[in-house]
């Protein structure tokens, strides 16, 4: 017979995710410093937003914008075209961004089949990429809990809500979604291998067996269970929840799901047991919030 063919090497590709540096501009002990640390987040209305750092920060220094420089926080990571994680890197770095898009523009881009420039095919492998890691992530249990979001269109004399839509999101939302999600989880590991003791981490409890009672008498009406013994559990029994006829039936008892869990929350390692550390909704053992740090 004849040799066997070998196996084609698989194609590698080197991705980055940036984060702002705020800590080079917050310095500890100083009061911009108290100030942020009682604010502990950036709060979004209806009709405005109540930055945690000043507008100079998040609006400028701190935005990675197109053609200027930026300090920040790199995760480098290296994978095949499968989305196997082949190495990371951490580093501080300075960045030039060479665009900046919105979700909108970006997924235009993708679904542009006249587009092939050096941009537009990095988002058509991110987007690949990506999809890839989502996959695997709802084969190891994680839940999908995603909600509509709603936008309010406000009178401009009144301030009252006069017009209300749903926001939909595009796929290129889910590409970086994933994507701050694999840097949270690297940098999870990583400041709780150095830091057994100290490192702030972010944990989802799983949920109380008093949680769901309401939801589950709901559900028997309708000839439905739901168990919530683990991730993949939940997510299986939320799978069968949908109607095709009634579209909107899923997304209630999706919505009622998530009022019944517990909120994640935050917590310094080492202060907590073990088993405690794992985040439910994302099915890993440990997590942290590495991303958005102008907004947390």
């Amino acid at each position: 017979p004849p040799p066997p063919r070998p196996l084609l090497p698989r194609r590698r590709f080197e991705i980055a995710v940036h984060v702002a540096d705020v800590g080079h501009f917050i310095k500890a002990g100083t009061p911009l410093d108290a100030e942020v640390a009682a604010r502990g987040t950036s709060t979004y209305l209806v009709d405005r937003r109540v930055d945690m750092v000043p507008s100079l920060l998040s609006e400028d220094l701190c935005s990675l914008r197109a053609g200027v420089d930026r300090l920040a926080f790199t995760v480098r990571f290296e994978m095949d075209d499968r989305a196997n994680l082949l190495s990371h890197s951490f580093a501080k770095s300075v960045i030039r961004s060479d665009a900046a898009l919105t979700y909108g523009e970006a997924q235009e881009r993708i679904d542009d089949e006249m587009l092939d420039d050096k941009i537009t095919t990095s988002l058509r492998i991110l987007d690949k990429l990506a999809a890839q890691l989502r996959m695997k992530r709802r084969a190891a249990g994680a839940l999908d809990l995603s909600t509509p979001e709603i936008k309010f269109r406000l009178d401009d004399e009144s301030r009252l809500p006069v017009e209300l839509n749903l926001y939909q999101p595009h796929r290129t939302n889910s590409l970086i979604e994933e994507f701050m999600l694999l840097a949270n989880i690297t940098v999870g590991r990583a400041v709780e291998a150095a830091f057994p003791r100290s490192a702030m981490l972010r944990h989802h409890p799983p949920p109380a067996k008093t949680s769901f009672v309401e939801l589950r008498r709901l559900l028997k009406a309708h000839k439905l269970e739901i168990d919530v013994s683990s991730p993949r559990a939940l997510q299986n029994s939320l799978a069968k929840c949908e109607k095709p006829d009634k579209p909107d039936f899923g997304m209630l008892v999706r919505t009622m799901a998530v009022r019944s869990m517990k909120s994640a929350g935050y917590f310094p390692a080492g202060k907590v047991p073990k088993e405690e550390y794992s985040h439910f909704g994302l099915a890993i053992p440990l997590y942290t919030h590495f991303t958005s740090p102008i907004r947390r």
